[in-house]
């Protein structure tokens, strides 16, 4: 992948790093229970995989250069790209104006998630040799001194799916070449594109206080997005994109605070904290209509989790157990919620029925199992699972069954995020010796950097949504 310009060294020069606030030693003495909340709170997580090709467990190379495959591979996951035909018009090529636009096509066809290439120029997702199918093909071609873009099903009619101009009088762009794909993705899969949505994340630079920023799916340019000289933490977007909570842990404990990132629209919620300051308020997880939240919150010394109606500004307890109930995260239909608790002694996935509020366990195997994420289409829960003692990407099915571990090798893996589609999925690694985040296709092809913030910069605790917040 291409060196990036990363301007975040100056990001927030005002901001002190405050003392860290030292946890109650009745919670230290709680070893399973502090094993899900003090790596939570502290957000000393993510971590890596390196990647297959085509084929699950295939080597590729990272976009560092290095070879990754003896030490993190990904196995594939059910979900395979369509493979696109990629013809370019060789006077096309030739052109002094398409030239540098041509790594720019393949790159973005790529990085889309929807996508791998037969007949492309650049190692982004190219199919080396003959591919056993081509289910697509794009044609770029010159004609009448401008670029026409052509997307063709490859059956017996050759149906045109999609046409576009080209422009080769120096306006083509990436952002125009980004906007493109998703035209061309929407056409073909019928949801939008996601090139140059949003990606929150925790960002810790040298010397200063951790903050929510968020990039890119290029990870180009950052926003910042908590506005206080305390520690933020586990920032999670809702599905529309114009709200999130986060965890702000500072000298009185940790309290949740819900962002309103578009506090000039009518009738929006404002901005406020929704937990007083305790020991073990974190998290925060959104309804799909971004109304409610399900937060950890401290009553008398026991985290449980509880429901908050964002407008009515009221709340009420969903658990009542020992141990700590932590990491909830809604299905897509509103009616379920996987969370952690350690009942049972050690961190385990649970999934609760709304209604009913009966919850079953879904996770036996391991005595630490943490960081559910409900797939978008529902079917399927990303986790983290330790495994000799190094935290592993895993995917079950929405009953606990058919477990595939997904990150293997000696880097510790861990937070996965889906992307919106559940194409991809962003999550950290500590491969380089600090924390970074990384994309990578569900199939396990295409694994990327997603920032080239400099050493020293660590980051975890990734958010994804489909809403552009930086520009």
């Amino acid at each position: 992948m291409p060196q990036q310009r990363f301007r975040t060294m100056r990001l927030c020069p005002s901001l002190p790093a405050p003392p860290c606030t030292p946890w109650p030693r009745r919670l230290w003495a709680r070893v399973p229970l502090a094993c899900v909340l003090t790596m939570t709170l502290l957000a000393v997580l993510p971590a890596l995989p390196a990647a297959a090709q085509t084929a699950a467990q295939a080597s590729i190379v990272a976009s560092d250069g290095s070879d990754p495959s003896q030490d993190i591979l990904i196995e594939g996951l059910g979900f395979s790209k369509l493979i696109l035909g990629l013809d370019v018009d060789p006077a096309l090529l030739q052109t002094a104006a398409y030239q540098p636009l041509a790594p720019l096509v393949e790159k973005n066809l790529c990085w889309s998630g929807v996508f791998n290439l037969a007949g492309g120029r650049t190692r982004f997702c190219r199919i080396n040799g003959a591919p056993d199918r081509v289910d697509m093909r794009l044609a770029l071609t010159l004609e009448q001194g401008r670029g026409v873009v052509r997307l063709y099903d490859t059956g017996p009619e050759k149906l045109l799916l999609f046409q576009d101009v080209l422009p080769l009088d120096g306006t083509a762009n990436e952002d125009w070449i980004m906007d493109v794909v998703n035209r061309l993705t929407e056409r073909v899969t019928g949801q939008p594109g996601l090139l140059g949505s949003s990606i929150a994340f925790v960002l810790r630079q040298p010397g200063y206080a951790k903050v929510v920023v968020a990039t890119t799916t290029h990870g180009e340019r950052l926003r910042l997005l908590s506005h206080n000289r305390e520690i933020n933490i586990l920032p999670r977007f809702n599905k529309q994109g114009d709200g999130m909570v986060y965890t702000v842990l500072g000298n009185r404990g940790s309290h949740v605070f819900y962002e309103n990132l578009t506090p000039n629209t009518a009738g929006s919620i404002g901005s406020y904290f929704l937990t007083p300051p305790g020991s073990l308020n974190s998290g925060g997880a959104f309804s799909p209509d971004g109304k409610r939240v399900i937060v950890t919150m401290s009553v008398n010394q026991n985290a449980d989790l509880f429901l908050f109606d964002l407008e009515a500004k009221t709340h009420r307890q969903l658990t009542s157990r020992d141990g700590i109930e932590t990491q909830a995260h809604w299905s897509p239909d509103g009616k379920q919620i996987v969370f952690v608790s350690d009942r049972s002694g050690s961190p385990q996935v649970y999934l609760m029925d709304l209604e009913t509020r009966e919850d079953i366990r879904l996770t036996f195997d391991g005595l630490y199992n943490a960081d559910p994420r409900w797939s978008p289409d529902g079917k399927s829960v990303l986790f983290t699972k330790r495994v000799n003692n190094v935290d592993q990407i895993h995917i079950m099915d929405q009953y606990g069954e058919r477990v595939r571990q997904v990150t293997q090798g000696r880097y510790s893996s861990e937070q996965a995020e889906w992307s919106p589609d559940g194409r991809q999925i962003v999550f950290a690694s500590n491969r380089t010796d600090e924390y970074k985040l990384y994309i990578v296709s569900t199939d396990g092809s295409s694994l990327r950097r997603l920032t080239d913030t400099p050493a020293g910069f660590e980051e975890n605790s990734p958010s994804w949504t489909a809403r552009r917040l930086v520009r």
